[in-house]
């Protein structure tokens, strides 16, 4: 009887079923979670295309003694990086995480407020805004090499960064209304509090892959584009 047991176990047909089928079944988790959360996804989106036009038009109006005082930042900036003047990896990782971890606190403070919806929706376009602007000015100021410069040193770490901000605000949007509407009773709404603030607690990880990118391999990029 033992040796039929291990058989079925070890039956390389029954292991491949059973890897499809939850496979399957995560696709479908996720799809149905996609598909209920959509309309926020696409506001969202919106939001933050609106910051990055924004943050392009204001980087465009700059005044003289802007433009120089930010173009002379840059210029230090580009030859610390030539010359490996820059700060430790592990310094910028943490720095670069300790800012983001504060937007992520704050979404989270927002969604288990009543009133925190609108802050939430802010706090996306603010963050869409900088980069806009970054990108404007980079660009505006350099030319293409400018734009590669950008696209290397903000949008390759906030490809990661974005999408976990995002998946944060639309888990803080889902908990504010689910709050506003009463929808949840006191036992149901602790659990449901403690899947939000596990949900937030993955989004740090997303946040710590973002700050490792942008501190050990963007610097090594931007010096090599710049020789």
């Amino acid at each position: 009887m033992k040796p039929r047991i291990a058989a079925v176990y070890t039956n390389p047909s029954l292991q491949n079923l059973s890897w499809s089928k939850t496979w399957s079944q995560l696709k479908m988790f996720v799809q149905a979670k996609a598909s209920r959360h959509l309309h926020l996804w696409s506001f969202l989106m919106g939001v933050t295309l609106c910051g990055l036009i924004f943050g392009a038009i204001v980087s465009a109006q700059l005044g003289q003694t802007d433009t120089m005082v930010l173009g002379n930042a840059l210029q230090h900036l580009f030859a610390a990086i030539k010359q490996n003047q820059l700060a430790t990896g592990s310094d910028l990782w943490w720095q670069r995480l300790m800012g983001d971890a504060q937007i992520l606190a704050l979404l989270w403070l927002f969604g288990v407020s009543v009133i925190g919806i609108p802050f939430v929706i802010a706090t996306i376009f603010l963050r869409a805004f900088t980069v806009g602007f970054a990108v404007g000015y980079t660009t505006l100021q350099f030319g293409w090499k400018g734009f590669l410069l950008a696209g290397l040193g903000i949008f390759l770490h906030q490809l990661i960064t974005f999408l976990t901000l995002f998946i944060a605000a639309v888990t803080a949007i889902r908990f504010s209304q689910q709050i506003l509407q009463q929808r949840l009773p006191i036992t149901r709404l602790t659990l449901r509090f403690l899947q939000y603030t596990g949900t937030f607690v993955l989004c740090g990880g997303g946040l710590m892959l973002g700050a490792f990118i942008q501190a050990f391999l963007v610097p090594h990029l931007l010096a090599s584009l710049l020789i």
